[in-house]
């Protein structure tokens, strides 16, 4: 609000000539990514643990990308999320009907998840501890990653694991179709291959 207050402040008046958008951010004017990227960073407003590579930097479908940010930010559409904005449903999970469908449940804690996590986690041979969000469980992915025989490959796990589990979820409440765990693992490591 203050650097608003501040611009405003510095507005001399109307001038002749043709309008045009100027960003303050570059000398031209222009506005570019890096530029921006390089401006937050300056100014503090980027964080620095956001799990930038596992997001965008895999060579996954955009719209899983896109879901990916999505549930790293915690504002998929969870029936939990659905409630803050007034839809009024009966938040539980729908694999097990034990807890409330939030974020963490669903995509961290869900029993079902825990058994695709360790699919892969075998296949490497780590331990892993689940942490509480989903940028944590990104970041720790990462660092997990760099011991991994094709650190390319490590950073699709998560989001073949994510995206799974969303595909399942919506074929329950939507379409009445329930797949076996083993179904959902083939799902997922099908996911993971293309």
């Amino acid at each position: 609000v203050a650097d608003f207050l501040d611009t405003i402040g510095q507005f001399k008046g109307t001038q002749e000539g043709k309008d045009e958008l100027w960003w303050q951010g570059s000398d031209r004017g222009t506005f570019r990514v890096g530029k921006a990227y390089r401006w937050l960073n300056n100014h503090n407003q980027q964080n620095v643990n956001w799990p930038l590579k596992t997001i965008w930097k895999v060579i996954i479908p955009y719209k899983v990308s896109c879901f990916i940010w999505l549930l790293s930010k915690e504002v998929v559409l969870t029936q939990d999320n659905q409630m803050k904005k007034g839809i009024i449903l009966c938040p539980r999970c729908v694999f097990y009907e034990e807890q409330a469908e939030i974020v963490r449940n669903l995509f961290l804690h869900c029993k079902i998840l825990c058994q695709l996590w360790r699919l892969f986690i075998n296949l490497e041979g780590f331990s892993w501890t689940m942490p509480r969000k989903v940028t944590e469980a990104l970041q720790s992915w990462e660092e997990v990653g760099v011991l991994a025989r094709s650190r390319s490959r490590w950073r699709i796990i998560p989001s073949s694991i994510w995206w799974t589990i969303r595909k399942e979820r919506n074929a329950r409440c939507f379409e009445n179709i329930e797949n076996s765990i083993e179904q959902i693992k083939l799902n997922c490591i099908l996911m993971f291959l293309v």
